[in-house]
């Protein structure tokens, strides 16, 4: 079974292309969801911004993305494993820096990268008419794209990338993720 990390900056359209994916491969897929949503919708404190909420925070998310893509690797019965961002995602928000990163949770780059038969990078709009704000995205449309800049340079030595770039039109986008899944997909056998 594969396993694919989506990521990319805040509002590039994760969520609405993994909505598009489950009614287009419907079980032959099982998305993992994004641990970040879950935890500060679940009411995770973000008063203050201090370091030591956000590195606290991005503990809790790294280590849950990692337990619910493990969870979904060794249960599902599906072809595809498609994760709502990747576990090097908590890496770009902690304040002392990447490596710093790594050595409080104890794994590597490589290590990381490994996880993933491919990555889908999906970037945020550059038109600030097509940024959403919600109460989990609190970033500022620039904040979004320093953040997108960093998840695209983390990322970088994946050997199997797919950025796609800010469209204006997501439907581009969407057929562009379709027919790369197709690939990662086994050939469905008819009768």
């Amino acid at each position: 079974m594969k396993r694919i990390a989506f990521t990319g900056g805040p509002n590039g359209g994760k969520t609405t292309a993994l909505s598009v994916l489950r009614e287009t491969f419907g079980s032959r897929i099982e998305v993992v969801p994004e641990a970040a949503t879950m935890i500060f919708s679940g009411g995770f404190p973000r008063k203050d911004g201090s370091p030591e909420h956000v590195r606290t925070a991005q503990r809790i998310i790294f280590y849950a993305t990692r337990q619910m893509e493990d969870l979904a690797m060794e249960t599902s019965n599906a072809d595809l494993i498609v994760c709502d961002r990747g576990t090097l995602d908590a890496a770009v928000y902690w304040p002392e820096g990447i490596d710093d990163f790594f050595a409080h949770v104890g794994t590597t780059l490589e290590a990381e990268l490994s996880r993933y038969d491919a990555v889908i990078h999906l970037s945020p709009p550059l038109n600030a008419e097509f940024y959403q704000s919600t109460r989990v995205r609190t970033e500022t449309l620039e904040e979004a794209a320093g953040i997108d800049r960093k998840i695209l340079k983390i990322w970088e030595k994946h050997p199997n990338r797919m950025v796609l770039p800010s469209m204006n039109h997501f439907f581009q986008k969407a057929g562009i993720i379709k027919d790369f899944i197709d690939t990662l997909l086994p050939q469905e056998k008819t009768k």
